[in-house]
């Protein structure tokens, strides 16, 4: 599961790994808390094979939803074993992939009852890529883009605080999955497993990055245990 997540590295980080201009924009600067249903970045890749960033409400909506104010459901995460046959996910699986610029995530282990949030990130400093999905959702006033972040089982950095961790793609990788003209999923399940255990760590931090009202720089700052 990844239920918060974080952007604050530099333009020229972002731009340099997902060759898109401007992302550090889109997200509007620095965040350090994003939330599901908020306004995320994505990159995506046109027929024409041009990269483009834009921004998308973090939770799909599938295009065959007919009224978004009874739409429950808040599919922030799809598990990737599963979404080329869950009918929420399966046309964007085959048309419709992404990549979720992140600098890091937040984790939450659970130990003597209590919940202790960890935030992880990439040993080498880098910017992270999360393989997601986007939909539009065209049965409103305007148009609504969204997204999903796709989920696979943890390695062994994650195992202990989630049985669950976002697909991590590399740069190697962004070509496959991006490109619209790839339409069978089964050739990307190799791309959707845990990264390498040396890629991440983790480290705990403050509680209040549980208050999703609550965005600022110290909440990435490492904790006494």
């Amino acid at each position: 599961m990844c239920g918060r997540y974080t952007l604050y590295h530099f333009e020229e980080d972002l731009d340099a790994l997902f060759g898109v201009a401007g992302l550090a924009g889109l997200a509007g600067g620095p965040r350090f808390n994003i939330a599901p249903t908020q306004q995320v970045p994505i990159v995506r890749q046109r027929s024409d094979g041009v990269r483009e960033g834009l921004v998308a409400r973090w939770g799909l909506v599938p295009p065959w939803v007919k009224d978004l104010t009874s739409f429950k459901a808040n599919l922030f995460n799809a598990r990737s074993e599963g979404a080329a046959e869950k009918p929420s996910f399966r046309d964007a699986m085959r048309r419709w992939r992404c990549l979720l610029p992140a600098s890091g995530f937040y984790e939450w282990s659970t130990s003597g009852g209590s919940k202790r949030p960890f935030h992880v990130r990439r040993r080498d400093g880098r910017p992270l890529a999360l393989a997601g999905l986007w939909s539009v959702w065209s049965k409103g006033d305007a148009p609504l883009l969204t997204c999903t972040i796709l989920t696979t089982s943890p390695n062994e950095v994650l195992r202990p605080l989630h049985d669950r961790m976002p697909v991590i793609l590399e740069r190697d990788a962004f070509e496959r999955w991006l490109d619209p003209a790839v339409d069978d999923p089964e050739g990307l399940q190799d791309l959707l497993v845990p990264c390498d255990d040396e890629v991440l760590e983790a480290y705990p931090v403050t509680r209040a990055v549980g208050n999703p009202a609550v965005d600022r720089p110290e909440l990435i700052e490492p904790q006494q245990g």
